[in-house]
């Protein structure tokens, strides 16, 4: 625990304001039409740490879903401007030239546009990608758990719990 030198703890004071930004998050949500179970502070505050350890893995982390979708080129954006030519040596340079120096500069400011908003999209993917492999573990350890108080025999004797 870490405390100014007020005497006032700087975690609480962290954990306080983290609370009021994620109350105020769940109050914008509903006012705006987002799930009514977001009426649960608890469940919101649950949802909320789930997601934000997805938004916030590092691109260094590997995930499990770009592994399982096979060759990268066959799924993933690519924003490198290449220039390809079936044409014979001569022609190609040729053409190549006339893309690089003419068209490509007319053309620059939709391919800036282009690659940035593929950045962007890159980005959500990845996000996404942690997002489902979170709810996936999350997935199975409820699935484990539901699984061992089926088995568990003690548990089926008793009344249900209130």
């Amino acid at each position: 625990m870490t405390a100014a030198p007020d005497g006032v703890s700087v975690d609480a004071v962290n954990a306080e304001l983290r609370g009021r930004v994620r109350e105020r998050l769940r109050r914008r949500l509903l006012d705006s039409g987002g799930p009514r179970a977001f009426e649960d502070p608890a469940l919101f505050a649950d949802v909320e740490a789930l997601l934000r350890v997805a938004a916030d893995a590092s691109e260094t982390t590997t995930l499990m879903l770009p592994e399982l979708l096979g060759d990268p080129a066959a799924w993933r954006l690519t924003t490198a401007m290449r220039y390809p030519s079936h044409r014979g040596p001569r022609a190609a340079s040729i053409v190549i030239f006339f893309k690089r120096r003419i068209l490509m500069p007319l053309f620059r400011w939709l391919f800036e546009y282009s690659r940035d908003n593929f950045e962007r999209q890159r980005r959500l993917n990845y996000v996404l990608f942690a997002c489902v492999q979170e709810l996936a573990v999350e997935t199975v350890r409820l699935r484990r758990e539901v699984h061992r108080l089926a088995q568990d025999p003690d548990r089926q004797r008793r009344p249900h719990d209130a």
